[in-house]
């Protein structure tokens, strides 16, 4: 095989060549045309394994921040994003430390550092580690600055019995501040699922489950206000927390980590509540102290308190609710005379005497109210609003200028009681003599105290009893209640008001056939309540359900009852119901239960309970009186 080789000498032509490459790179990179990183070779890889043996030998991957950093519960992951835990799948709090620390100062630190600004914050000042820029981290940079973090407040919005998935209330962050250009700029940071959905068993067992996508947003402020306050009528609190300005730019350096982050959503495990107490614990880690059965947003709001964070608190009360708390301080003549001025747009009358003035500030904001009120409903033009507005706001700035409405603390979330519970006590059923023990884990009854809320309700989540036969030993199954709901909205003129019931649960049916046996019940009703006066509400309720035992059947269901507010921390509670077919029998059945509970103090109540029941012409009587812990 013959060959051809070109050989090139070094002072020939091989010199002159890169010769001449070297100076055309040279004016490329002058000039831009080659990325200024060709010409440099990668940085040297640091070695971390000092750091690293620093940081075990002070324990910091069982610091409480690290766990808050990491979202653990005991120990375990509750966050499975690879993108957000480096050890997996073999994760574990100190396999996760040593890879952090190797992947901010590895070979990859300048995306590292943008990925895990919170961690990197956090070891940085621990460890006394080399300072690394945060500068290039362009969507960073764009958070801190669109959201700016000077104040951050955890956001509480109420109840909404309606909504599944809204039953405990909504627990969220405000962050706000003044941006680079003098702008102030207010947003929410949230943490929610899709429950959009009437198939609540589906629901469910998907959120409980398997889990569902969870989805964690930036979002105007006043765009949840109009949600919450306006659009849903749920009271939004708002509780500024006390922080140092480390503490802001760690909590906002993880906020921007989550959002790169994929979460699955558990109502139990991982919801609202659980991702914002991690984040805030960044700033008070005994945020974590204690074991929780289920995070709830009130659980945490008053765990702030607890510790010490929240500074103020403030709230938008809905229009709704400020019409109804305004309409109880004034006489009905009053009220009824308020309603036709608002609605005729005519202005009151100045007040003359010091309870005049008194009765006419209230009468005034009643109007505004209400005023209000017309436009969230579309009642009024938004033109129409303002118009009767300034007019309002002129006469309050004329005759009323030294007054000012005040927020009633009993409504305050952090003042509520408990929601877990448990029970104890002895129980007469089906002629027989029992033990009863009962375990609510996260929900309220009809009969506890409710005072912290606007009207009566009731909200039961696996609600159980279970009974000791005192004769033979013998156990049974009193009740399981998946999911149980009611509202007992007083109804007036300016706002109206609906009262519903809704259930899903195995338990007894008032009959005399079989008295110890359960069925399936799926069960609805919806009515009126009235207010008679401050301390007594009467309802009834038309509804009926589906139960399940050996085979379906149909029923229905109406109540009437009254709920009385006692002196002595009292509350009575009497329910007349008649069911058309129970346990699927073929004779109707009556019961009337009164229900009578002693508040002892915020942690106990002492509940009596008796039932008469009635059917084909027999009568049978069945009580019970129980101890309540809850905690």
């Amino acid at each position: 095989m013959i060959g051809l080789q070109l050989v090139c000498k070094g002072s020939g032509f091989r010199a002159a060549f890169f010769s001449w490459l070297r100076t055309t790179l040279w004016l490329a990179c002058a000039w831009g045309l080659v990325p200024a990183q060709a010409q440099t070779s990668p940085e040297p890889v640091v070695d971390v394994s000092a750091w690293q043996a620093q940081a075990e030998r002070q324990d910091l991957h069982r610091a409480e921040t690290w766990q808050a950093l990491l979202h653990l519960r005991d120990g375990q992951a509750q966050i499975l994003d690879d993108s957000f835990l480096l050890s997996l799948p073999g994760f574990s709090p100190l396999r996760e430390l040593k890879a952090t620390l190797a992947h901010l100062y590895g070979p990859q630190s300048a995306q590292a550092v943008c990925r895990f600004p919170a961690r990197y914050l956090w070891l940085q000042r621990t460890l006394n580690l080399p300072q690394l820029s945060l500068a290039h981290c362009q969507t960073l940079q764009e958070f801190f600055t669109k959201a700016p973090a000077d104040r951050i407040s955890l956001a509480f919005a109420s109840e909404n019995l309606s909504q599944p998935s809204s039953m405990m209330g909504h627990l969220f962050l405000k962050v706000a501040g003044q941006r680079p250009d003098g702008t102030e700029a207010a947003h929410a940071i949230a943490f929610f699922t899709d429950a959009a959905t009437a198939n609540l068993p589906k629901l469910f067992y998907d959120s409980m489950v398997v889990g569902k996508q969870g989805y964690f947003v930036l979002t105007p402020f006043h765009d949840e206000v109009q949600l919450y306050a306006v659009d849903e009528q749920r009271s939004l609190w708002e509780y500024e927390l006390q922080l140092d300005a480390f503490s802001r730019q760690l909590m906002q350096a993880h906020m921007h980590e989550l959002r790169q982050t994929r979460i699955t959503y558990f109502f139990q495990d991982y919801n609202c509540a659980t991702l914002v107490k991690h984040i805030v614990a960044l700033a008070a880690p005994q945020m974590l102290d204690g074991r929780e059965w289920w995070t709830t947003p009130k659980g945490v709001v008053q765990r702030a308190q607890a510790v010490g964070l929240v500074a103020s608190s403030t709230v938008t009360t809905p229009s709704r609710w400020r019409v109804r708390t305004l309409r109880d301080g004034l006489p009905a003549s009053q009220v009824d005379q308020v309603k036709v001025q608002v609605e005729q747009r005519a202005l009151p009358e100045a007040a003359t005497t010091t309870t005049d003035v008194q009765q006419g500030f209230l009468a005034l904001e009643l109007a505004r109210a209400y005023n209000s009120h017309l436009l969230e409903q579309k009642r009024i033009a938004r033109s129409d609003w303002q118009a009767y507005a300034t007019q309002l706001d002129e006469v309050r700035q004329r005759d009323y200028a030294g007054l000012e409405l005040r927020t009633d603390e009993r409504k305050n979330p952090v003042n509520a009681p408990p929601e877990r519970q448990i029970s104890l006590g002895w129980q007469r059923s089906g002629g027989a003599q029992h033990l009863r023990l009962g375990l609510q884990p996260v929900s309220h009854a009809l009969v506890d105290d409710n005072r912290q809320l606007f009207s009566e309700s009731e909200l039961r989540l696996f609600d159980s009893a279970w009974l000791v036969n005192a004769q033979n030993g013998r156990v049974q199954l009193d009740h399981f209640t998946l999911y149980a709901v009611e509202s007992l909205l007083p109804r007036e003129a300016m706002t109206g008001g609906l009262s519903g019931r809704f259930k899903i649960g195995v338990e007894r049916q008032p009959q005399l056939r079989s008295p110890d046996k359960k069925a399936l019940l799926i069960e609805g009703a919806g009515g009126y309540t009235w207010r008679l006066s401050d301390d007594l509400d009467a309802f009834a309720l038309l509804g009926g359900g589906w139960g399940y035992r050996q085979q379906g059947y149909l029923y229905a269901m109406p109540s009437v009852g009254m709920v009385v507010r006692e002196v002595f921390d009292m509350k009575t509670v009497l329910r007349l119901s008649q069911i058309s077919r129970p346990l699927g029998q073929q004779h109707s059945s009556q019961e009337l239960s009164l229900s009578q509970v002693k508040y002892l103090d915020a942690q106990h109540s002492l509940l009596l309970e008796w039932r008469r029941i009635w059917q084909q012409g027999r009568g049978a009587n069945e009580g019970m009186v129980v101890i309540k812990r809850l905690f």
